[in-house]
């Protein structure tokens, strides 16, 4: 593993990066100030084929956003369990811990390469990640570090994904029980912009978890992911 800082790289180069990810792509829309605070907290992670990013069991406030390459999403170790799903560029994964304060739920791995004494296989498996650690968003309603407009571009980006997730999974099983909890989950119709509409999106996104985390704890898509589709950004 290979952990890369910001600065070896020039403005141009991380600009392009980002607009790969919605949420700091909105950011950049915004302005350079909020952007330039969650920069100071983010570095680029290369992985090797079969090397590991996050092990189940492990805490951490990390939140990873894959740019090249494909991981694989185990139950506990690589070498014990064959992979349950994947992780392809333009999604980002690790924000359930996050967001319920629980242990990871999944070990993620850059893909494996078919013949690993080929360099040239295990080079084209190589994955490029840029990594984000939340914690300077502190307390929900502390703006000291992180404004209240960009923590509620964060929650509405969790909010969107969460439930992009479980729509796939109601999908695949429309008889599930947790559907009917999907009808539960509370609305804002509030005024936009505003720390009620922060709180209810944090209200949201913690809700969204909780029915993913139950759906996931049986065994169906289990996984610590979210994704975000580049299509619904």
């Amino acid at each position: 593993m290979k952990i890369k800082e910001l600065s070896a790289y020039q403005n141009n180069e991380i600009s392009a990066l980002l607009g790969n990810i919605p949420f700091f792509k909105e950011l950049q829309a915004r302005g350079q100030e909020q952007l330039a605070v969650l920069l100071r907290y983010s570095c680029l992670v290369e992985l090797e084929a079969g090397e590991t990013i996050m092990r189940r069991g492990d805490r951490g406030s990390w939140l990873y956003f894959l740019i090249k390459g494909r991981l694989s999403v185990y139950l506990d170790e690589a070498e014990q369990t064959g992979p349950l799903n994947s992780i392809t560029p333009g999604e980002l994964f690790g924000d359930l811990a996050l967001l319920c304060n629980h242990e990871r739920k999944a070990t993620v791995a850059a893909e494996q390469g078919s013949g690993s004494n080929n360099r040239k296989n295990k080079k084209n498996k190589k994955c490029l990640l840029f990594a984000t650690d939340f914690k300077p968003f502190g307390d929900l309603t502390n703006y000291g570090v992180i404004d209240l407009q960009t923590k509620i571009v964060f929650y509405r980006t969790m909010v969107h994904s969460i439930r992009w997730r479980l729509e796939m999974n109601r999908m695949d099983y429309p008889k599930h029980p947790l559907v009917a909890e999907l009808m539960q989950v509370p609305t804002y119709t509030g005024e936009k912009g505003v720390e009620a509409e922060l709180q209810s999106l944090f209200s949201q996104a913690q809700y969204l978890a909780s029915v993913l985390n139950s759906w996931n704890s049986e065994g169906v898509a289990m996984q610590d992911v979210i994704v975000v589709s580049p299509a619904h950004s």
